[in-house]
């Protein structure tokens, strides 16, 4: 398998949109829930509103 060396990596466009979608993950889960809530909260349970939408359309 070959692999990227860490410089092409994170100067890539795929690690931008990794950023983005790392950014808005942290806007949504501030701009939900309270410091307690976050401290306590099995994140494996919460999905962007977007994924949410789609899983829904998808009947599941």
């Amino acid at each position: 398998m070959k692999y990227m060396d860490d410089y092409n990596f994170y100067n890539s466009e795929i690690y931008k949109v990794i950023e983005d979608i790392s950014a808005q993950w942290d806007l949504y889960l501030s701009n939900t829930y309270s410091l307690e809530e976050l401290q306590q909260l099995d994140f494996s349970k919460v999905e962007l509103p977007i994924f949410n939408v789609i899983s829904k359309e998808r009947g599941r």
